[in-house]
């Protein structure tokens, strides 16, 4: 399996964290599992789409489809071969960007061909493409297509995430924004998709994954370095969020949810 990041031009920055590429031409069966970020995916495949576990059984993916919030793990197996490219959009740009109502996409996927913003010719640019340098303009292209008319920023949101992304609880952030917290939840999650409490829980649990990871800290430094109360506290978001254990997650090597830690 092969798998990278790429970072996108200067003006579909301001909405996308990043274009990732996900190759593997002989994958074997084994299910794996994508944890929550808090970021909407637009994902394109280029060969056999996977297969998503759902309701109980399992689905093809669509060709070309865009993923709302996730608020647990999401559990696919491979079909074939495989060649993904998807956007990941910030929290909050992705439903202004495709007017998408993203609070009715949690959990779910819907096709490209139902987003009228789309184009079904970009999906024949990228398969044009020889290399991911070219993919990534086309890339570039689509984003900047699509926020053309809906460019105005929400300065408030933005500094929200960040905000909410450090830790800081929603009560404070509301306060800095100057609107009660009630008003802040509720425009929060019109444009995000999920409540700012349960985003941020998404974010101390991705910096847990990364700690551990990156610094060699045991599994208590990390929930304690990371605002957890106890170590209890970080092996219930675990579960809730990826389905498993900390160690079991970590020590998941073919798990996708290892190359999807923000």
């Amino acid at each position: 399996m092969r798998y990278f990041e790429i970072e996108p031009g200067a003006s579909a920055a301001r909405f996308v964290r990043c274009y990732w590429v996900l190759e593997d031409s002989a994958p074997d069966a084994q299910v794996q599992r994508i944890v929550p970020d808090g970021r909407p995916e637009l994902i394109f495949n280029l060969a056999q789409p996977y297969c998503t576990f759902s309701a109980g059984v399992w689905q093809r993916q669509p060709q070309s489809f865009l993923f709302g919030q996730i608020t647990g793990p999401l559990l696919v197996r491979p079909a074939g071969p495989a060649h993904m490219i998807g956007i990941r959009f910030h929290p909050q740009t992705a439903g202004r960007l495709l007017q998408l109502p993203m609070h009715e996409l949690n959990d779910t996927s819907i096709p490209l061909e139902v987003i009228p913003a789309l184009a079904a010719r970009r999906f024949r640019e990228l398969e044009e493409s020889r290399t991911a340098a070219e993919q990534a303009a086309v890339l570039d292209d689509i984003v900047v297509e699509l926020a053309r008319g809906h460019d105005d920023r929400d300065h408030l949101l933005d500094a929200a995430i960040q905000h909410l992304g450090r830790s800081m609880s929603v009560q404070v952030v509301a306060h800095h924004a100057g609107i009660s917290t009630r008003q802040f939840e509720r425009r929060f999650r019109q444009a995000v998709g999920i409540p700012p409490k349960l985003f941020a829980r998404m974010q101390r649990f991705q910096r847990a994954m990364r700690t551990f990871e990156t610094t060699g800290a045991s599994w208590v430094e990390a929930a304690l370095l990371c605002g957890y109360h106890d170590q209890a506290h970080l092996i219930r978001d675990f579960r809730a969020f990826s389905g498993k254990p900390p160690a079991a997650l970590v020590d998941g090597d073919t798990d996708l949810a290892r190359h999807f830690v923000e």
